[in-house]
């Protein structure tokens, strides 16, 4: 967990981008498919599937790939990492790398010279992939990649994603509690001596089928800088504020491009009502650095010292489609600026909404058929955020 913090608290202090990290990790940040370069691989089964959970070995973020070029069977597996062998059976191996994680890769059969205490490098043939028949892989020949912290002596702890310095040839897959987040990506390997990690880019979450958003430009998209914009001159004076989610982005990467005097963000999580803090001083929250934000989404945000300070309203209204948990979710409004009534018409099972006002520090609410004396809140304006309680989840798509 330690070495996981390090990990991240650089990847924070380089704003969200690449660090160099000495030994078995590319300068460049990444790690490549564990297979022969030229290869082509697609991801059969993502984050978050019910072999790849915490209730399965806290293995949420491992990856199956299948190859797409030939068939699987037999295909060599390379070490992705520089490292040594701590472990080895019948079916898989893990290279723990310089930086203390482990990667697993299963399914395969090891090679003969495969042993505990073996340095391997990255590219080097360390198995090949098993068949149908002699392995217990679900019917479907595959290779099991995932990348765990290690305790105790090189025990498997929680995996972490493929993000930062472990970009998956490049791509950086974010974690986000959607059920086989990432499948069907498909990769081209360039595993092999010498490898260099590709200029890293940013692989945008999935959203909920009723997302019009374009899925192959989805595949592979980088991360738009915020727009910049003058502070209005009545922005409010430091505090807590709530902050739309207007791109897709880590929260490390909200924090570094809102630009602004923050000292903290807080994510809100529908499920359970709970809230998980980010401050990039302090190491115990360098975990929360890494989750998936997309537009739509909202956050807490806190400006120290007092100045003044809002952040800025989206470039231009856009339709999202957002999961709305029972209960309250913190959700930005991402439309053009529209009556409450309006933008919430079409919210399913809709009880109330109510938002926080930074310049009176007070909130304010809004309820169907609410009296006016209560109902305070009589616009959206593109970017705010706001909490909306719903009796029972559903999906809602924004309409511009």
């Amino acid at each position: 967990m330690q070495s996981l913090r390090r990990c991240l608290l650089l990847l924070i202090v380089g704003l969200g981008g690449l660090v160099m990290v000495p030994g078995g990790v590319s300068a460049g940040g990444g790690v490549p498919i564990p297979a022969p370069a030229g290869t082509t691989w697609s991801v059969v089964a993502g984050y978050n599937t019910g072999t790849h959970s915490d209730h399965d070995g806290g293995d949420p973020h491992a990856l199956d790939f299948v190859r797409t070029d030939a068939p699987t069977d037999w295909t060599p597996v390379l070490a992705p990492v520089d490292g040594v062998v701590t472990w080895f059976d019948y079916n898989g191996l893990t290279i723990v790398d310089a930086n203390g994680y482990a990667h697993l890769l299963v399914h395969i059969d090891p090679d003969e010279r495969i042993q505990r205490g073996l340095t391997v490098k990255l590219g080097d043939q360390v198995g090949r992939v098993f068949p149908v028949g002699y392995d217990v892989n679900g019917g479907v020949a595959h290779i099991h990649y995932a990348i765990h912290n290690t305790r105790g002596g090189g025990y498997l702890d929680r995996t972490i994603p493929f993000i930062g310095t472990y970009a998956l040839e490049g791509r950086e897959l974010f974690w986000q509690d959607e059920y086989n987040l990432h499948f069907g990506l498909e990769f081209t390997s360039t595993n092999g001596p010498n490898w260099t990690a590709p200029r890293a880019t940013t692989q945008v979450a999935a959203d909920p089928p009723a997302d019009t958003t374009d899925a192959a430009s989805d595949s592979q998209t980088a991360v738009d800088p915020e727009p910049t914009w003058t502070v209005p001159a009545d922005a409010p004076i430091g505090g807590w504020r709530t902050v739309g989610v207007s791109r897709r982005t880590s929260v490390a990467g909200l924090f570094a491009n809102l630009d602004a005097p923050l000292s903290e963000v807080v994510v809100h999580h529908a499920v359970g009502n709970d809230y998980d803090r980010f401050d990039p001083a302090d190491p115990e929250s360098a975990d929360v650095a890494v989750r998936s934000l997309h537009a739509g989404q909202a956050v807490w945000a806190r400006v120290l010292p007092d100045t003044r300070w809002l952040p800025a309203p989206p470039t231009e209204p856009q339709q999202v489609t957002l999961r709305l948990y029972r209960g309250t979710n913190l959700v930005s409004w991402q439309g053009p600026d529209r009556s409450i009534a309006q933008a919430l018409g079409n919210v399913a099972h809709l009880s109330h909404a109510y938002q926080y006002d930074p310049y009176t520090k007070t909130w304010r609410f809004w309820s169907p058929g609410g009296p006016d004396f209560l109902n305070t809140i009589s616009t959206l304006r593109s970017g705010d955020a706001v909490y909306v309680a719903v009796r029972v989840g559903s999906s809602w798509t924004q309409l511009p």
